[in-house]
């Protein structure tokens, strides 16, 4: 999907701006050269195609954490100015959860609990991002019977999340494409994890739909922005030249 096409499906969808943020993971396993891409040309294209839409397009990047490259991400950022950077876990002990492969032998508490404690190990590493994105991507692809994360289950690596996220001033992600339905069934969002995150002064939030066709663009925003607000969030925030821009949840449901 072209930057052209996703401004035009954005404009249609009646969204005041968006953020383009491909996906950028740095020694991926297998030499997987799919995730990288030029910040400077992707910039360009922004720029010129701003022109010609009344609304925001931000610049913005996914990156994607795993021990071996974090000194390749400094190194490969460092030369960019972007509006939002985003955080993510892809691969956790050299395999993506979306092949299916990382489950394999193992149950829901282990596969789970693994990769938050993931997550929690590298936003310490590398704390140069804005949002978490997807905290709950390993439930997305996941086989188990019950898919969905619950708090009260995993309550220490997501508290442990979370304060470090809310004492360093980062967002927390809904990613409204994590619960699709696919393969007939779909994770949901437990409210107990964003009234924990509330609880705890948790205040910075965004909402991505992670789409990448023009169908999806704004996918469910309106339902979980008012789920967020019913869990005692009140604001939803944007990220422009990496600072955030919070938005009363009430003004869009």
């Amino acid at each position: 999907m072209s930057v052209k096409q996703a401004a035009q499906a954005a404009f249609e969808a009646g969204l005041g701006g968006f953020a383009i943020t491909d996906h950028l993971d740095l020694k991926a396993p297998g030499g997987d050269t799919r995730f990288a891409f030029d910040p400077a040309e992707q910039q360009m294209m922004i720029e010129s195609v701003s022109k010609d839409f009344p609304i925001k397009i931000l610049k913005g990047v996914e990156i994607g954490l795993q021990p071996e490259n974090i000194d390749d991400i400094r190194i490969f950022l460092k030369d960019f100015e972007f509006d939002t950077v985003i955080a993510s876990i892809h691969f956790v002990d050299g395999v993506d959860p979306y092949t299916g492969g990382y489950y394999e032998g193992k149950e829901e508490k282990q596969a789970y609990g693994r990769y938050l404690r993931l997550t929690y190990e590298m936003i310490r590493t590398y704390d140069d991002f804005d949002i978490l994105g997807h905290f709950d991507y390993i439930a997305r692809y996941a086989p188990y019977s019950k898919r969905s994360i619950r708090y009260k289950e995993y309550a220490d690596e997501l508290d442990s999340i979370f304060r470090f996220m809310i004492y360093n001033g980062k967002a927390l992600e809904i990613n409204t494409n994590t619960y699709r339905v696919r393969n007939g069934q779909s994770p949901v969002l437990d409210p107990d994890i964003l009234k924990r995150y509330s609880q705890l002064g948790g205040e910075l939030l965004t909402v991505g739909s992670d789409a990448h066709s023009p169908e999806r663009f704004g996918e469910q925003f309106e339902h979980y922005m008012a789920f967020a607000r019913q869990c005692g969030l009140r604001y939803v925030s944007y990220f422009e030249k990496r600072k955030p821009f919070p938005l009363k949840i009430e003004e869009f449901i």
